[in-house]
């Protein structure tokens, strides 16, 4: 299956980097934990960044398409805490994975997007074993965000 990610341009030499999640952490993991976030759909992939994006200044992007095996862990809604898609949900979801980051079964994890709970996102170990294997770059171009989609904001 193909799952997409944008990232600022400026990693280029280094697309499949986790070191951002590693060091920050995400809504998925605490700090400490490289893990390589990615959605279904191109479109997705645009609606997270801007979600956290600075509207005056706008980095340039690239548009990393992955292929991965089409086995995964799922995360379903119904399992998820009431608080999950808070703008800051503390610290239930980022522990929510802890046997997973810890030891990682799988090379990859379904979640629901907290912007679009009908739409997944990818979360990939980049730790697991078989990463290097499992996460093929099918293409890596630059991206260009149109500054209407994020003006308003």
């Amino acid at each position: 299956m193909l799952v997409y990610r944008l990232y600022k341009s400026s990693y280029i030499h280094e697309p499949l980097s986790a070191e951002g999640a590693r060091r920050a952490g995400g809504r998925w993991n605490p700090k400490g934990f490289p893990i390589l976030y990615t959605s279904a759909t191109p479109e997705l992939a645009l609606l997270e960044v801007i979600a956290h994006l600075n509207p005056t200044f706008i980095p340039d992007f690239n548009l990393l398409v992955l292929e991965i095996p089409d086995v995964h862990k799922l995360v379903s809604l119904d399992e998820l805490p009431e608080n999950w898609q808070d703008e800051s949900p503390g610290g239930s979801l980022q522990t929510y994975l802890n046997d997973w980051l810890e030891h990682p079964d799988f090379v990859t994890v379904s979640v629901p997007s907290a912007i679009v709970s009908r739409s997944r996102n990818y979360l990939l170990h980049t730790l697991h074993p078989d990463f290097q294997k499992s996460a093929k770059i099918i293409e890596n171009e630059p991206f260009r965000i149109d500054f209407r989609v994020v003006k308003g904001q």
